[in-house]
């Protein structure tokens, strides 16, 4: 667990400072906090069913760097390993830190309940996600 958290660190500075410039979320006009509920939805969907290339298609660039596919994939184990098989997932949470729109997806492991945190840049690219507490997250704001 703390190993992919540790592994992602040094990187995730990279996703705080690319977004704090304001360069991952260039060209498009701000939305209003809960626009991104379906996004954060089929993200949840996406992870549960293994697709995980689907979910990095949605990242911002720093992101990318930060949290290719394999990545995402071992953490999403790791989550798994710590709290037992996905069940299930809830309706999404929305609010809004700066210019980001978070997402809280409630989650239901074997072990008990979670939630899948995601944030969004303005333009609905992916600049944050923790896919459970255990693993930790990557990207702004889960610094």
């Amino acid at each position: 667990m703390k190993r992919w958290a540790a592994a992602l660190g040094p990187l995730a500075v990279v996703c705080l400072l690319t977004a704090c410039t304001g360069s991952s979320s260039a060209g498009t006009s701000p939305t209003s906090p809960g626009s991104f509920n379906s996004e954060a939805d089929q993200v949840v969907a996406d992870l549960a069913a293994g697709n995980f290339a689907a979910v990095e298609a949605k990242f911002d660039p720093a992101m990318m760097k930060a949290a290719p596919a394999a990545s995402l994939q071992q953490g999403w184990a790791e989550c798994q390993d710590a709290m037992g098989r996905y069940r299930s997932h809830g309706a999404p949470r929305s609010d809004r830190k700066g210019q980001f729109d978070l997402e809280g997806v409630p989650v239901m492991w074997a072990k008990g309940p979670d939630t899948v945190a995601i944030s969004f840049n303005p333009n609905g690219t992916i600049a944050g996600l923790e896919p459970c507490i255990v693993a930790g997250g990557v990207g702004e704001p889960f610094q």
